[in-house]
């Protein structure tokens, strides 16, 4: 298990092929996936994983496993995402967290990880966050850790509002 990041409450670890199990814990739960424009099917999450794992071998980094110390339960995902916006290749701040860690402030925390391992370990300047204009709560996560609102764009077909860091 590759660790990327940890915090003081979580570890940031590599995905790997076996778990297709977890990530559909996320892609397949109608509260998690309420601002992307499908719910995943079994099927889907599995393409996803290996679209996952591709990006590791091309970019170096994509979603990563969160993990909650000290017993190392899943919680969700979080990473950094190879993104093209208007043209311009960007790098992307993610997370999903299941519900019932949601409000305890792990999003912010594995973000700000996100951050730091971006900046530092990948030197990436002018980070980014994309998000659902109703997405009030990944707007707070990004404004807790500095970002602005620059503008909105269509991404996938919908409208996301962008947040630098």
């Amino acid at each position: 298990m590759k660790i990327i990041a940890e915090t003081q409450r979580l570890k940031i670890v590599d995905i790997t092929i076996n778990d297709i199990d977890l990530l559909y814990q996320l892609t397949g739960d109608k509260e998690v996936m309420k601002y992307f424009p499908k719910i995943l099917n079994y099927d889907d999450t599995e393409r996803m994983n290996r679209k996952i794992l591709d990006h590791y071998k091309k970019y170096g980094y994509c979603y990563w496993k969160l993990l909650l110390k000290p017993k190392e339960e899943f919680i969700g995902i979080t990473g950094l995402l190879h993104q093209e916006i208007d043209g311009k290749v960007e790098t992307e701040i993610a997370f999903r967290i299941k519900p019932e860690h949601w409000n305890k402030g792990y999003a912010t925390e594995a973000a700000g990880a996100c951050k730091d391992y971006g900046e530092t370990a990948l030197g990436k300047k002018g980070l980014i966050s994309l998000i659902h204009p109703k997405n009030q709560a990944s707007k707070r996560v990004a404004q807790k850790l500095g970002a602005q609102k620059t503008k909105s764009v269509q991404f996938m077909g919908h409208e996301h509002e962008v947040y630098i860091y």
